[in-house]
């Protein structure tokens, strides 16, 4: 998705996303599981963390959308509170709350969200086209990765939403060539082994020699004898103090 810039040094490196997976512990309600068997895969549509304002008027935005697009809906409250339990829903809506992106993103036809790192990798590598709606941080450069990828519209900025506007982009991410297009970047993204490459990185840029005690390898060091290069466990460092081999005033961090 991000290929890496020439001007990065080689201690940068790109590992490709990193997945928690949830979906093996996660069971579904029964009234789910219906809903999603009643008709055509529904869109996703769930804005995490973010909080509105006006979650009502927000909520009224979300459903004029749904039925202007003509699409079945699954709405994640999230933190902002949409559709609350005492709001009415259209049939064909159905609201949640936290769900494992990795148990329903494969069982939707799209997925709505705020442009979050986590949210859109998990996305596209359920194969899911991508409509971002971006409220700050790095959610507008997430928007724009997914558009240039093909896998969904260009990103609808928070403050230039409106129930049209949204209709649209689902219209738009629900064209033929868009499930193709993040059906191949799915496969593509399968092969990358991201959590692996992201821990090799890590321990690749480990000095593993420099964090050992010089007087018992198998224990890490917390001290360095100053002007040396002597490094100690604590277990060392309190050893040789209390043989008076050493001060702790010898000892730094």
């Amino acid at each position: 998705m991000i290929p890496k810039p020439r001007d990065w040094n080689t201690d940068i490196y790109i590992s490709g996303f990193c997945h928690l997976p949830l979906a093996s512990s996660y069971t579904p309600s029964p009234e789910l599981l219906k809903f999603l068997e009643s008709g055509p895969p529904p869109l996703y549509i769930g804005f995490g963390s973010i909080v509105v304002s006006h979650p009502a008027a927000m909520t009224d935005l979300i459903l004029d959308a749904v039925r202007k697009a003509g699409v079945r809906a699954i709405i994640s409250r999230g933190w902002g509170g949409f559709a609350t339990h005492e709001r009415k829903l259209p049939d064909g809506v159905f609201v949640v709350d936290n769900i494992p992106h990795d148990w329903l993103f494969p069982k939707v036809s799209c997925v709505v969200h705020h442009g979050g790192a986590g949210t859109t990798a998990a996305g596209l590598a359920y194969g899911t086209p991508t409509v971002v709606v971006p409220f700050f941080g790095d959610q507008p450069f997430w928007g724009m990765v997914v558009a240039r990828a093909g896998a969904g519209p260009l990103p609808i900025p928070f403050k230039d939403l409106t129930s049209d506007a949204l209709s649209a982009g689902i219209k738009a991410a629900l064209q033929l060539e868009v499930l193709e297009r993040v059906k191949a970047l799915a496969c593509i993204m399968s092969q990358e082994s991201g959590s692996q490459n992201a821990a090799n990185s890590f321990h690749s840029a480990l000095d593993v020699d420099a964090l050992r005690c010089s007087l018992s390898p198998g224990r890490a060091a917390v001290w360095r004898v100053k002007q040396t290069n002597i490094r100690l466990s604590a277990l060392a460092a309190a050893i040789l103090i209390e043989e008076n081999a050493l001060r702790f005033y010898d000892l730094q961090r």
